[in-house]
């Protein structure tokens, strides 16, 4: 695509103690085919190298060149956990969209042009691609591995559903944070990445869909990595208080008669299909937690983490 043609895309790279990743993931950054690219790392206070290895890649002439001065690297000097780092990497960017890739993780060289082009095309504003499961050494193991032949399957769900955002509401079928691309508009109206330590990207996704209905494009991937360190990997019980948030937070918001997105799975919008779909499946229980007087405590008390975490990142930014 010719420079100025084309709208800014920043891509946001939170980072935490992946030294052994983060080289070869800021280098699928610099191999994209999309030039007009801003990038901003954001590091939570890593203990290791990693602070070293960013600092060297992007003064090198290759990085200067192909960023032309819009690099920017921001250090914590403490842990802010994965949606703090998000929420102010993309707050101290300037992108028309965002895409973000986790520190050990890959981009495919074609990925962003290749998912801005059919976001533009299709007046899109939110949209995520299929993925390749690859281990510690990059290998594929899509086919192979237990957990990546579940995350494939989980994609290839989509199909059995009614639309894409449908897809969504018994999991997370874009898998990771780095896996979607979204407009600035959307973020902004959205406040952000909510103050959750394993379902951020879930529940940003699932609020997203109120708003716009996401596009799944097929014809590039993400490289999500599977290793020791993998966070979902050391799960505890707080994932399901989570997905209480989550899911009671969805279904109360598409309560409403007012959801912008027409597709958006809602009891207006789907008046024949909705219950029909949830009944047969574990979600209908969250359908009926969402009317609780518990989902009320428990969302009035992720708002106010949240309004926590909004208002000491103003000061920051």
């Amino acid at each position: 695509m010719k420079s100025g043609s084309t709208p800014l895309v920043s891509v946001i790279v939170p980072s935490y103690n992946y030294e052994h990743y983060i080289k070869e993931a800021l280098n699928s950054i610099l191999e994209q085919t999309y030039d007009e690219l801003e990038l901003v790392i954001v590091d939570d206070n890593s203990k290791d190298n990693s602070c070293r290895i960013v600092e060297e890649l992007i003064s090198t002439q290759a990085y200067l060149e192909k960023f032309r001065s819009r690099i920017k690297f921001i250090r914590h000097d403490h842990n802010q956990g994965a949606h703090n780092s998000i929420n102010q990497g993309i707050r101290s960017s300037h992108g028309d969209y965002v895409t973000i890739l986790n520190a050990d993780d890959l981009f495919q060289s074609n990925r962003i042009e290749e998912m801005i082009g059919q976001m533009l095309r299709g007046d899109a504003e939110f949209a995520f691609s299929k993925i390749k499961v690859i281990d510690a050494n990059g290998g594929n193991i899509s086919s192979t591995s237990d957990q990546a032949k579940n995350f494939i399957h989980t994609q290839e769900s989509i199909l059995n559903f009614p639309s894409v955002g449908w897809s969504l509401i018994p999991h997370n079928t874009a898998i990771s944070t780095g896996n979607m691309v979204f407009s600035r508009k959307i973020f902004e109206k959205l406040h952000g990445f909510r103050n959750l330590k394993y379902c951020h990207d879930w529940d940003f996704i699932l609020r997203s869909v109120i708003l716009t209905e996401p596009i799944y494009v097929e014809n590039t991937f993400y490289s999500y990595r599977l290793h020791g360190n993998n966070t979902f990997l050391s799960l505890s019980d707080v994932v399901d208080k989570e997905v209480k948030t989550v899911l009671g937070s969805y279904f109360k918001l598409c309560r409403k008669t007012n959801v912008p997105n027409k597709l958006a799975p809602s009891p207006n919008n789907w008046p024949k299909q909705f219950f029909e779909v949830l009944k047969n499946s574990h979600i209908i229980k969250f359908w009926y937690y969402s009317k609780s007087f518990s989902n009320f405590i428990l969302q009035f008390r992720q708002n106010q983490l949240d309004n926590k975490d909004r208002n000491t990142n103003k000061n920051i930014c």
